[in-house]
């Protein structure tokens, strides 16, 4: 059975392009029609595989870095009053030395409020040291709050004296907050490295330590909350009688909203949320919480998953249901974040 294929006329003889136009037809086995084809399939495919990137020129530029095996990494304690958290766990202690850095100074009792003790550091190969030669000796300082600015009860210096000048910091820094930190931060040309500023995209997920602790805070915010409440989350009846349900309002449905939220039902209370993104009603909703909303309609959705600055109009009317609000709730919880550094209060 013959196969067909189309060719330039000038290709074709006079008797195949007879009565067809420009264009003729010429018989072609069908065997060696679809050899030729996979030929043709064959070469592309061993071309696309084969194919071979031009030279990387990236690679010939010097790096001016300095080796893991020359820095030394300094964990502090934590300075700001209540604060249990470390920069550092014995685990990743042990991690960091493994990836080869040359060793990981611990200040005394800096894992301490956190659970972990000297000795678990040591094991781990960390280095137990002062607070001077934490600050001192640390190529890269690893904190949970950013340099506090004034002088502890214990200390002749704060923090961000003590901070080495063209060190790096790893730390959360809020710098919409901290102004007058990212200027003696810069005044010291220290290398600044925010925890709290990492993109929230799926390539720095790792990373996302703002998310995780937003996590902890809503659960925590709660707890807090339920203590002091003086009263059951959940309703209860009892032969003395009827004690109705406790009734929360969270503002703001970003992650430490929804694990409030979450928190706060799976403890018996009535919830209603608020938020100014409409996206996230549906994630309010399956929480088993009320999302409110005001009559103006402006979408509040930012960059980077925040929200944005309202207008006037929608912060008045946005006040005015919180009023309302406040007449029939026992208990408020607010987790606005903006990335601007506004934060509701």
């Amino acid at each position: 059975m013959p196969a067909h294929s189309l060719l330039p006329p000038q290709a074709s003889s006079a008797s195949d392009s007879a009565g067809i136009g420009e264009v003729g037809l010429r018989h072609v086995p069908l065997r060696g029609f679809l050899s030729s084809r996979f030929s043709l399939s064959r070469s592309l495919h061993i071309s696309r595989y084969n194919y071979q990137a031009p030279h990387d020129t990236a690679k010939d530029i010097p790096v001016n870095g300095i080796p893991y095996s020359q820095l030394t990494v300094g964990v502090a304690v934590e300075g700001f009053p209540g604060e249990r958290r470390v920069a550092l766990t014995p685990a990743n202690t042990a991690l960091l030395l493994k990836k080869g850095f040359k060793q990981v100074l611990v200040e005394e009792g800096a894992g301490f409020q956190a659970e972990f003790a000297d000795e678990d550091y040591k094991k781990a190969g960390g280095k137990i040291s002062t607070r001077d030669a934490v600050y001192e000796q640390a190529d890269v300082l690893l904190k949970v709050r950013s340099p506090m600015l004034e002088k502890g009860l214990s200390s002749s210096k704060s923090e961000i004296e003590m901070v080495r000048p063209e060190s790096t910091l790893i730390s959360f820094i809020y710098p919409a907050q901290n102004k007058e930190l990212i200027e003696q931060l810069q005044k010291k040309k220290v290398t600044a490295f925010g925890m709290d500023c990492v993109p929230r995209i799926s390539r720095a997920q790792s990373l996302d330590a703002l998310s995780s602790m937003a996590n902890v805070a809503g659960y925590k915010a709660v707890l807090e909350a339920a203590n002091v409440f003086g009263r059951f989350l959940t309703g209860q009846v009892t032969a003395a009688g009827k004690i109705p349900p406790c009734k929360v309002l969270v503002i703001g449905a970003g992650v430490a909203g929804l694990s409030a939220i979450a928190t706060a039902r799976r403890m018996g209370a009535i919830v209603r949320g608020f938020d100014t993104r409409p996206a996230v009603r549906e994630q309010v909703q399956s929480l088993g919480a009320e999302f409110l909303e005001v009559a103006i309609n402006e979408d509040g959705s930012g960059a980077g998953g925040y929200a944005k600055t309202m207008s006037k109009e929608f912060i008045e009317a946005e006040m005015a249901l919180f009023m309302e609000q406040c007449k029939e709730v026992d208990i408020i919880i607010t987790t606005v974040g903006i990335a601007s550094g506004f934060n509701l209060k």
